[in-house]
C-alpha cells in the first residue's frame, strides 16, 4: 500500500514538474515563474518541503486551488487572443460588405448618368453634349473620389487591426520558439534551423558543424542543492554560450533537460573544435551564486561537421556519439 502511495506521488510530481515546464507566459505572470512555483509543489508533495505559499497550510488556497487558478486565466487569455484574432475576420469581412453595397449604389447612380448621356447623344446639339459630357465626367469623378476614400478609410481600419494583432501573434510566434528558463532558442526552433542548414549546405558556403553540450553530473546538483539551484546553473551556461558563441550565423538552441546545442557555419571543422573548447573552458571558469552558495560546474561536448548528402538526423547522431565518447572519457572534454 506504501508502495502505491510512493508511486502516486512521483507520478503527481512528474505532472506538476512537466506543467511547469511546458507553461505559457501570462499577463500576471511569466512562464518561467510557474514552473519554478510548480517544481516547489512537487519537492513539497515528494520530500514535505515548505509548500510555496505558506497559507496553503493554513487552510487557504492549496495546490488543487492554485492549478485550477492557473488553468483559467491560461483559458481566459488564450480566449481573449482568440477573440481578438475572430474581431479582426469579423471586421474584414463586414468592412468588405459594406464596400460592395455601397459600391452598388454607386454603379447604380453611374449607370443612370451614363444612359442619360447616351440618351442625350441621340438627340442633343454639340454645346448641349458638351456641356452633358462634362457634367456626366465631374460626376464620375466625383464618385470615384468618394469610392476611394472610402476604401482608404476602410483600409486604415483593418491596417490598424491587423498590425495589432500581428505583434500579438509575432509574440506568441517568439514564446513558441523560446525556452522560457534560459531564453535560448527550444527544441523546436533548433528543428527547424537544422532542416534550414542541411538544406542550405548543398549550395556552397563554408562548412557547417553541430555542438552538443552537456552539464556534467547535472543531477546531483538538482539533488543536492534543489531545482532552483539547477535552473541557476542552466541559465549560467546557457549566457556563456550565447557570450562564446556571438556570430549573426551561430545558432544557440537548448536541446532538453541539461543539453544546450549550437550550429556554426563557415567554420572548418578545427575552428568549429577551437570554439566548442573556449565554450567549455568559459562553463568550467563560472562561479554560480545561488542562495548564499557559488557553484561550479563542467560541461562536456559532441561536435560534428555535416557531411555531403548528410541527413540532419545522421548529423545529429554524429555529434551525440562524440559527446556520449566525451563524457565516459572523462567528462569536462570536448570530442569531435
Amino acid at each position: 500500500m506504501r508502495h502505491d502511495v510512493d508511486q502516486l506521488l512521483d507520478t503527481l510530481a512528474g505532472l506538476l514538474r512537466d506543467f511547469g515546464q511546458h507553461a505559457f507566459d501570462l499577463e500576471r505572470q511569466e512562464a518561467r515563474k510557474t514552473r519554478s512555483v510548480f517544481d516547489q509543489w512537487a519537492q513539497h508533495l515528494l520530500t514535505g518541503a515548505a509548500a510555496p505559499s505558506p497559507q496553503a497550510a493554513a487552510g487557504h488556497p492549496g495546490l488543487r486551488q492554485v492549478f485550477l487558478s492557473h488553468r483559467k486565466q491560461e483559458q481566459s487569455e488564450f480566449q481573449l487572443g482568440q477573440d481578438v484574432l475572430r474581431d479582426v475576420v469579423w471586421m474584414f469581412v463586414s468592412s468588405l460588405n459594406r464596400e460592395v453595397k455601397a459600391d452598388r449604389v454607386d454603379d447604380v447612380v453611374l449607370n443612370e448618368t451614363l444612359a442619360g448621356l447616351e440618351s442625350t447623344l441621340q438627340t442633343a446639339s454639340p454645346a448641349d453634349l458638351r456641356r452633358e459630357a462634362l457634367a456626366t465626367v465631374r460626376q464620375v469623378h466625383g464618385l470615384l473620389s468618394v469610392r476611394r476614400e472610402r476604401q482608404q478609410r476602410e483600409y486604415a481600419a483593418i491596417a490598424s487591426r491587423l498590425e495589432a494583432v500581428g505583434s500579438q501573434l509575432e509574440v506568441a510566434r517568439r514564446e513558441s520558439t523560446i525556452d522560457a528558463l534560459t531564453q535560448l532558442f527550444n527544441r523546436k526552433a533548433f528543428d527547424e534551423q537544422l532542416e534550414r542548414v542541411v538544406a542550405l549546405s548543398g549550395l556552397g558556403g563554408g562548412p557547417s558543424s553541430l555542438m552538443i553540450f552537456d552539464v556534467d553530473h547535472f543531477k546531483q546538483v538538482n539533488d543536492t542543492f534543489g531545482h532552483p539551484a539547477g535552473d541557476a546553473v542552466l541559465k549560467a551556461v546557457a549566457q556563456t554560450c550565447v557570450r562564446t558563441f556571438k556570430r549573426k550565423s551561430d545558432f544557440v538552441a537548448r536541446y532538453g533537460g541539461e543539453e544546450l546545442v549550437v550550429l556554426v557555419r563557415d567554420a572548418s571543422p578545427a575552428e568549429a573544435r577551437s570554439m566548442a573548447e573556449r565554450a567549455r573552458e568559459a562553463i568550467a571558469a563560472l562561479e554560480v551564486k545561488h542562495d548564499g552558495r557559488s557553484l561550479h560546474v563542467t560541461a562536456s561536448a559532441g561536435v560534428a561537421t555535416l557531411e555531403v548528402q548528410e541527413t540532419g538526423a545522421a548529423w545529429v547522431s554524429r555529434a551525440d556519439a562524440a559527446l556520449y565518447r566525451a563524457k565516459h572519457g572523462g567528462r569536462n572534454r570536448v570530442e569531435a
